[in-house]
């Protein structure tokens, strides 16, 4: 047996499998199709042979409403290529809000627990928000929005943290039509422009302060600059985060507006109609806008209940920005009637172990998070089960990046053992998990468990498309068949041109029609565990915070910096035995001009300003040239693969190939140089 084919590590069994939903739902396939299926990978795999089966009785299962039109028997039309989007469910309308907001049948129970950076945990609650208060603020909140001429199709934005605030606002333009979407507030200037200017809002919410690790910023100047940018001007209200003062109205003056007498309505729109707009990571040029639709409660749903056993009883904790599609999952959670913390702040502050006090304090059953936050505890020496009361955790769901298996081995010494650690592998595009956690299967170190039901994931050869799953070795992660959480298209993407580009254009030349997700994966023979190796393509992944070089240049190669910055190349670093990967940007300069430590720290600075700390690169470096193509792209995935050690060749497309050999050199660099070229 091969070093790579080892059976590794077994450190996770199931108690009680069979009590699982997903256990149930597979007795419940097998009565009904008369099947005769033993696992959840049998169940996966009949669910993608019998696609039109599995989504229609799993609309059912699931109890959304309305019933589906009678008589249907196909879930999409098949008669169509993948990349043509068929729709899901022709006939039905339905509501996303409707959906979602009443899951739980008690209106006393707690919906959502409102926590601030700046509260202290041991004296205060957090703002608590009933189901009965929840639906009444998302009346009022609707009822405000069609007052002030916001229609079916309108776009909602929201400048604002996760938090009670937030949800209203989601939920309430769902209920009414209107497309939401969501930046979080501490994004920079120029990230917020380009999301805002190409889906022009109708209306804008913005938090009056940003909150993280310790510090509270005003956004006053910053939402002032972004309107003077949008054109046409939205409507502009502030959501009260400490009592600082706004030139805008506030959005106490935006409720105003509502008539108390108005009831909660839900405005009834195909499965497939826009729902969100979520935002890709920019490789090249500004952000794709990617729009899904309501028809995403069903993957929601359908991993929050049947594949995480999540119920009304259950306490989500989900640490998310609203700028990362995980916000969108944490609202699935939330649709299955579980009390659900809405966090606004740094999880690193006080301390990397703030988390695992909410985790004690409020008795949470899930907690979603990152790998790079595990390993911020892990560094602490600390063990969590040692100090806080973990009883209550029953599922742990890392996601962003992928888990190494010495974390698998650190979680089960420092954690209760009967908690279920997954890694899961989806993104912005899917607004799902492609791979999934399965509750009656076992765990080995440095392993993914299963397929999500439905997803007709395979991994393929990188040339010829055809699939190599079996064999172990490594490939592209596609989709084979239509999934009901594709989204709808890119706003502004005339004839979906780069909606194909970006998904079906990997293997078109072959002859295959299928989702190319740029994930690079292999199968474990001996297991059937799942292990990602990094992505395919040039989006960046520190620490789990997904973005694309295309915003870095946005700011390196525009003013002030062009007139000493010839071109610029910004790719990650993740050798074999990293833990995280590390982001370099290397400069060619204009002649005259060398990067100097001044030159250096002014970049970082211009990005962190305009961006995030989170998107400044480790490593800025001077070179004496970038490969190109011949139509002048940059060439990012065969540098990235040369600086994290794989000897990779240049193809016959690069115009310059002799330097990308140049590069090989940054494969043990370890800290930037003194010099300003290495």
């Amino acid at each position: 047996m091969s070093e790579q084919h080892r059976t590794p590590e077994k450190v996770w069994t199931p108690q009680s499998p069979e009590q699982r939903p997903i256990a149930a739902y597979r007795r419940h396939i097998n009565q009904k199709f008369n099947a005769n299926l033993n696992t959840t990978k049998e169940l996966q795999q009949w669910s993608v042979h019998n696609p039109h089966n599995f989504w229609i009785d799993l609309y059912k299962w699931l109890k959304l409403t309305p019933e589906l039109p009678k008589g249907m028997t196909k879930a999409y039309d098949d008669t169509v290529g993948m990349s043509s989007n068929p729709d899901f469910f022709p006939g039905l309308m339905m509501n996303y809000a409707e959906n979602s907001m009443f899951s739980n049948p008690d209106p006393d129970a707690v919906a959502l627990i409102g926590i601030k950076e700046d509260m202290d945990l041991s004296r205060e609650e957090g703002e608590i928000v009933t189901w009965y208060e929840f639906r009444g603020k998302v009346r009022l909140m609707a009822s405000a929005l069609r007052r002030c001429g916001i229609k079916k199709g309108d776009r909602v934005a929201a400048l604002v943290a996760t938090g009670v605030w937030v949800m209203v606002i989601y939920h309430a333009a769902a209920s009414i039509g209107a497309i939401f979407t969501s930046i979080s507030p501490e994004l920079g200037l120029e990230g917020c422009v380009s999301r805002l200017q190409q889906v022009t809002p109708s209306i804008l919410f913005a938090d009056a302060d940003t909150i993280y690790k310790g510090k509270t910023v005003s956004t006053a100047s910053k939402v002032q600059q972004i309107v003077s940018r949008l054109n046409p001007k939205p409507q502009v209200y502030i959501t009260p985060v400490t009592s600082s003062q706004s030139s805008f109205p506030t959005i106490d003056d935006f409720l105003a507006k509502a008539n108390p007498d108005d009831p909660l309505v839900f405005e009834r729109v195909p499965f497939n109609y826009p729902l969100v707009i979520c935002y890709s990571s920019g490789t090249t040029g500004a952000p794709k806008c990617i729009v899904h639709h309501h028809g995403i409660i069903l993957n929601l749903k359908k991993i929050a209940v049947v594949h995480n056993s999540t119920t009304p009883q259950d306490v989500i904790l989900q640490y998310s920005s609203t700028s990362w599609v995980v916000f969108n999952v944490m609202c699935g959670y939330f649709a299955c009637g579980a009390k659900t913390i809405v966090y606004n702040g740094s999880p690193m502050y006080p301390d990397s172990k703030l988390l695992l006090r909410m985790i004690e304090k409020y008795k949470a059953t899930y907690f979603g998070t990152s790998p790079r936050y595990l390993l911020e505890v892990e560094m602490t020496k600390s063990i969590p089960k040692e100090e806080f009361d973990l009883s209550s955790l029953r599922i742990v769901y890392t996601t962003g990046a992928t888990l190494s298996a010495e974390q698998y081995k650190w979680f089960y010494r420092s954690f209760p053992p009967h908690i279920h650690l997954c890694n899961t592998a989806g993104g912005t595009d899917t607004c799902t998990s492609l791979v999934a956690a399965d509750s009656t299967g076992p765990i080995h170190a440095g392993e993914m468990q299963v397929f999500g039901l439905g997803m007709d994931v395979d991994v393929a050869h990188p040339q010829t498309g055809e699939s190599i799953l079996h064999t172990g070795e490594a490939g592209e992660m596609i989709v084979r068949k239509p999934f009901p959480s594709m989204p709808c298209f890119f706003w502004g993407d005339e004839g979906n041109k780069r909606y194909r580009e970006s998904y079906f254009e990997r293997f078109a030349e072959v002859g295959l029609d299928v989702w190319a997700q740029h994930d690079w994966m292999s199968c474990n023979p001996q297991t059937g565990g799942l292990i990602m190796h990094g992505r395919s393509d040039g989006v960046l992944n520190p620490s789990g915070i997904r973005f694309g070089s295309g915003e870095i240049y946005a700011i390196v190669e525009a003013v002030p910096f062009n007139t000493q910055i010839s071109n610029s190349l910004c790719v990650g670093r993740r050798r074999p035995a990293d833990s995280d990967e590390q982001v370099f940007l290397f400069l060619i300069m204009n002649s005259g001009h060398n990067l100097t430590a001044e030159l250096r720290n002014t970049i970082k600075a211009a990005i962190k300003n305009a961006l995030s700390a989170r998107h400044v690169p480790q490593f800025v470096i001077e070179v004496p040239d970038i490969p190109v193509t011949i139509n002048g792209k940059k060439v990012e995935t065969p540098v990235k693969q040369m600086i994290s050690g794989k000897d990779v060749k240049a193809s016959a497309t690069v115009q310059n190939p002799e330097a990308l050999e140049y590069f090989r050199r940054f494969r043990e660099v370890e800290r930037e140089p003194r010099e300003s070229r290495l």
